[in-house]
């Protein structure tokens, strides 16, 4: 008689998952079960107009992506772009975007990718990590964006919470910094990233700096300006002869959510030979990951190179509507707990506020729909408000459900 073996468990692709819901799935499927056609979506990730829908003015990028799909059928393989375009859509970035200063392009290797700005900040990740694979968690500032969760278990890494005003940075692992904090809209003073700068020179760690919407922190600024003061945490890390890798995401600045092309990975050395070495590796990891560019992303490509003024009338427009949503809070909030998120200590798109137990439920039956982060703290998109004659009503609707029990981890820094 044979000898009967003990049956396999199978359930080696389908082990227990540990992790947790992503809210910001679970608030959009709350205000699409919605069925009231005044609701409003402070929960949404992408730019809203001043009527509260979705914003549809940016022409710069789905003008050049109807232009390039129109002549699909004259192109053959890949989307790989001639060098002329890629050379100009990476000095639009550098020099447009980024602020970095024209001396030191020749030492910065530009890879664009699939995937927005999530994808830059994964190429960026996988960049830095192939040469260290000692490697084995990020350093993520606390309340971070909840996709850095998912780049990180995609890699088999862990990951580790810091301070959001980087006053402890471990000599281990990999930092993940954000030039407004995504989440809470906390800037960092800027003497903290001269610290930084320092440290991570003196070490030469690898930092990563995740820029998903420049200008968008200092949006009450003219243009040019916005954009410098977005630039100066990255040209401190620079100045400060630090080893950066940019993620930059081209999602929010030119809305082009919708078609999701890339971003760009950033590598800014500091000599010559460095570069020449960064370069070889990179196209590596390009390769790695499919080794050519989606039409999506050669299209946001070619209006860079050929339509670059456009592409930034696009990004100062979102930019203005944006400073017209934070003027709107901040004087229908005033005097409140809830006014204090809307002065210079904080940027971008995104809050977190300290509410009462029940706020999203609360707020749901008022068809008002935010994030759920635990039950004391929410999460809004403060361009989800509307400009029109229920902008009072709404910013009232969260200004009542606001407490002041902020978590010391996400208060003003010296406050």
């Amino acid at each position: 008689m044979s000898k009967k073996t003990k049956a396999s468990p199978q359930k080696s692709l389908g082990r227990k998952w540990s992790g947790t819901l992503d809210q910001n799935l679970a608030a959009n499927q709350r205000f699409v079960a919605d069925t009231d056609p005044n609701k409003i979506n402070l929960g949404v990730g992408t730019n809203v107009g001043s009527d509260g829908k979705p914003w549809n003015q940016a022409t710069a990028f789905p003008t050049s992506l109807l232009k390039l799909v129109n002549s699909i059928g004259n192109l053959c393989g890949s989307y790989n772009p001639a060098k002329d375009v890629q050379q100009a859509a990476a000095e639009f970035i550098l020099g447009r975007q980024l602020k970095l200063p024209s001396n030191i392009w020749s030492r910065c290797v530009t890879s664009f990718t699939a995937g927005g700005g999530s994808g830059a900040v994964g190429r960026a990740i996988d960049f830095v990590t192939a040469q260290h694979p000692d490697i084995r968690h990020l350093n993520l500032q606390r309340y971070a964006w909840v996709g850095y969760d998912s780049i990180a278990y995609n890699r088999g890494l862990g990951t580790k919470a810091i301070p959001i005003e980087l006053t402890k940075l471990p000599r281990k692992g990999l930092a993940v910094l954000q030039t407004v904090h995504n989440g809470s809209g906390l800037l960092v003073p800027a003497n903290n990233w001269k610290l930084a700068g320092r440290i991570f020179a003196k070490r030469d760690q690898p930092v990563i700096l995740d820029i998903p919407y420049t200008g968008f922190d200092h949006a009450e600024f003219s243009y040019d300006e916005a954009l410098s003061r977005s630039a100066e945490p990255l040209l401190t890390l620079v100045e400060a002869g630090a080893p950066v890798v940019v993620g930059y995401g081209p999602t929010k600045v030119f809305n082009t959510f919708n078609y999701r092309p890339g971003g760009a990975t950033v590598v800014i050395c500091r000599t010559e030979q460095e570069a020449r070495y960064a370069q070889q590796r990179m196209t590596s990891n390009a390769r790695g990951g499919t080794g050519f560019i989606d039409i999506a992303t050669y299209a946001l490509m070619k209006a860079m190179a050929e339509n670059p003024e456009g592409l930034i009338s696009d990004h100062s427009q979102i930019m203005q509507r944006l400073h017209q949503a934070k003027q709107d809070w901040a004087t229908h909030a005033a005097g409140t707990p809830l006014g204090g998120f809307f002065n210079s200590s904080y940027g971008g798109l995104f809050r977190i506020l300290p509410v009462q137990p029940g706020t999203v439920e609360a707020l749901a039956e008022q068809h008002i729909h935010v994030v759920y982060l635990d039950k004391r703290l929410i999460r809004i998109n403060i361009m989800g408000l509307p400009h029109s004659d229920r902008t009072e009503e709404i910013v009232q609707a969260l200004s009542s459900r606001c407490t002041e029990g902020l978590p010391k981890a996400l208060r003003p820094f010296g406050a």
